[in-house]
């Protein structure tokens, strides 16, 4: 049971990246208010990801993005809050190893503000 809910939390995260990315690449014409939504969302991922990071500081003693999903799912897999695999965007490479690639330390920082560049730059110049 708990490898089921493991694995449903797995690809949860992935729909949601998936659509937070997605995103990115409808127009406003197809889907009017698309932008402002996408700007928001960003700002609510990263936001929650800011928040959990210094919730969880106690225990991690890094002060990190880190997304409630990767969370939840590392302590489904026995994982104490105090492991690496809670702060270090383990999410984001076990699925870049899956596809059998690799994602160095900072990457999923890195694309994640990447995209928070992107939807503000569409936000305020192309809304």
């Amino acid at each position: 049971m708990r490898n089921l809910l493991t694995t449903t939390v797995f690809w949860l995260h992935f729909f949601v990246v998936a659509f937070w990315i997605g995103l990115l690449f409808i127009p406003e014409f197809i889907l009017p208010g698309k932008t402002a939504f996408h700007f928001y969302l960003t700002l609510g991922i990263i936001g929650h990801q800011f928040l959990w990071g210094a919730v969880i500081y106690p225990w991690t003693k890094q002060y990190r993005m880190v997304c409630t999903l990767t969370t939840f799912m590392q302590l489904l897999r026995g994982h104490p809050l105090s492991t690496v695999d809670n702060y270090g965007h383990s999410w984001t490479k076990e699925f870049i190893k899956r596809l059998g690639w690799g994602i160095p330390e900072r990457g999923a920082t890195v694309l994640t503000l990447a995209i928070f560049v992107i939807s503000t730059f569409q936000f305020f110049f192309f809304r």
